[in-house]
């Protein structure tokens, strides 16, 4: 199997098109690996009060829990997410990755982190004030998904 990548230089989504001869397990295999990589969660709504918000999972920054409700923060606004944490980190994409008890941040935002003798390490997103705690258990994990955006955003 051969793999191509085209700059279209067009402002129009990106779109992966697989071309064969027939449907095979395999090329199966790759729509369903892309369809749930790329897949927003379905039922996944932001809120401020009553006001209903559609919002891509790229401009979400981290979502963290406050007084028993979940918050997903983008750069310039913070909104209601009417689901658990848990259950957050289960529906998003790879590129979330939960960054303590209370928070899951976005990958793709993280600027920089700053690490503490204390174990936390501090997280702080790209054009933004805002900023996360990440703590020593969930480190390793943060670690390797940023080297992997690394490798990835360089090869």
């Amino acid at each position: 199997m051969r793999t191509r990548i085209e700059i279209t230089g067009e402002n129009r989504p990106d779109e992966v098109v697989i071309y064969c001869k027939e449907i095979t397990p395999e090329t199966k295999a790759i729509e369903a690996l892309l369809n749930r990589r790329f897949a927003e969660p379905s039922g996944l709504s932001f809120y401020k009060g009553d006001q209903q918000f559609f919002l891509s999972l790229r401009e979400v920054l981290f979502f963290d829990t406050e007084d028993n409700h979940v918050y997903a923060h983008t750069k310039d606004s913070s909104y209601e997410v009417r689901m658990r944490l848990y259950e957050l980190e289960a529906a998003l994409p790879r590129y979330f990755v939960r960054v303590s008890r209370s928070s899951i941040v976005s990958i793709l935002n993280v600027f920089s982190i700053h690490k503490n003798l204390t174990g936390l390490s501090l997280l702080t997103f790209r054009d933004t004030h805002k900023e996360i705690y990440c703590s020593r258990m969930y480190g390793k994990e943060l670690a390797m998904k940023m080297n992997e955006r690394y490798l990835y955003e360089n090869s």
